[in-house]
């Protein structure tokens, strides 16, 4: 795609959010928003743009201004300019626009209009989410690039990962990948997860203390989780594989790891235009609690299993989520959706009709959570569902999860991760 289609694309996108806001006389002001200081320091943490800004413009400036004059129905945008003792620190950021120390006379000028501020208006912030969620030509373009980059990565960690490893070697080796294949940074923190640790759904390197960070030692036979992706001119890749590591998958490890990847290929076979969400999603809580039935772990009706909130105790988050410029993007929930008091759906981040163009993940997953399992409330309330004697064996197995990135057509839906391999056994 050359500069000027690009170009042309953010224009188009422009056009489209002001036909949703529907305004006449009232100014908006887009901001990329400041660089943020670390606390104690005279340091800065790592800037990224606002996603709306983003969106809208293309860069990644910092203290921008992307403002829309609706009486005119003219976007100017303002930018900030370095002084020669900040170029002595600093490289400087590109001259955008009108300066930015000319916002305020601009504004001026138009003192008979209302000025709106994008992030703190429902109205605008909701114009700007009903464009995200339906990826243009471009959009498409760099999510696709992104996958690209996560693949360079899990072929590095399906190559060379071994018992005996540490989490965090696993995830340098891996996000080197990443950075060789032209990821700009990783999409979010990467999740390397060695046995009891896969329980955790969000398990990061350094989250239980930044300053004294523990690794697990991988153990021959264990299982590998990696939630992990590269992100590409802003756009994320959110990729997850489970694996055995070093040794033949047990019977239960086989059962749990095959049941997950079936509850996966029915959802994306379903991610098409016109399909709930939400009952996409318990739909796979129902592969998922059959699976456990089978396996002994839940006894009785399987629906009552479902609602009762049993088989959310080993699948306790969401399907999904959509994926864009945010790796949990905008869009989730629409205007008149709120979110749900069911068991098995109360951590769902996307409740909507599917359409095409968007982009959504499909993550289902069973984990053995020590902190629910344990508790005597927890397995007094679902003593007739759950067979806690085949249950506490399990206790420390971690989890498996399983996730691609889908994107929603008017025909079969594409699997933008769909060349990164999804092997059972590594090393």
């Amino acid at each position: 795609m050359t500069n000027r289609e690009s170009e042309t694309a953010f224009d188009l996108r422009r056009d489209r959010v002001a036909g949703r806001w529907g305004l006449t006389r009232e100014i908006v002001l887009v901001r990329s928003g400041p660089v943020l200081p670390m606390a104690g320091s005279d340091m800065d943490h790592t800037f990224k743009p606002h996603p709306d800004f983003a969106y809208l413009s293309g860069r990644g400036i910092a203290d921008a201004v992307l403002a829309f004059d609706a009486q005119k129905n003219k976007w100017q945008m303002f930018g900030p300019r370095s002084t020669p003792d900040e170029q002595v620190w600093h490289q400087p950021a590109e001259p955008v626009g009108l300066p930015l120390d000319e916002l305020d006379g601009w504004i001026s000028l138009r003192s008979d209009q209302t000025v709106l501020e994008a992030w703190d208006d429902p109205k605008i912030q909701a114009g700007i989410a009903d464009e995200r969620v339906h990826k243009d030509e471009l959009e498409l373009s760099l999510l696709r690039t992104a996958a690209l980059t996560s693949k360079s990565g899990f072929d590095w960690v399906y190559g060379n990962v071994s018992p005996g490893m540490t989490e965090r070697e696993i995830q340098v080796g891996m996000e080197a990948e990443f950075f060789r294949a032209g990821a700009v940074r990783t999409a979010y923190p990467s999740i390397v997860a060695a046995g009891s640790n896969g329980a955790y759904l969000h398990y990061f390197y350094g989250q239980e203390d930044s300053l004294n960070p523990a690794t697990r030692t991988l153990r021959e036979g264990e299982l590998l989780l990696i939630d992990a992706g590269g992100e590409f001119g802003g756009y994320a890749s959110d990729v997850t594989r489970t694996m055995v590591v070093g040794a033949e998958p047990t019977d239960v490890q086989s059962f749990l790891w095959h049941l997950v990847l079936s509850a996966q290929e029915l959802a994306i076979d379903r991610c098409r235009p016109g399909q709930e969400w939400r009952e996409v999603h318990l739909d796979s809580a129902r592969v998922i609690g059959s699976g456990l039935i089978e396996l002994g772990l839940l006894r009785g009706d399987l629906d009552q299993l479902v609602s009762s909130g049993a088989v959310a105790l080993f699948y306790p988050h969401g399907l999904g989520h959509l994926i864009g410029l945010n790796v949990h993007d905008a869009g989730g929930y629409p205007a008149g959706r709120e979110p749900s008091s069911h068991p098995q759906s109360r951590y769902l981040r996307t409740d909507r009709l599917l359409e095409a163009g968007m982009i959504t993940s499909v993550e289902p997953g069973v984990y053995f959570i020590d902190a629910l399992l344990k508790d005597p409330a927890v397995r007094e309330r679902f003593a007739d569902e759950v067979v806690w004697d085949a249950v506490d064996p399990l206790r420390g197995f971690g989890g498996i999860r399983i996730e691609d990135d889908i994107h929603i057509t008017d025909d079969e839906p594409e699997v933008l991760s769909g060349d990164i391999g999804k092997p059972i056994r590594i090393g």
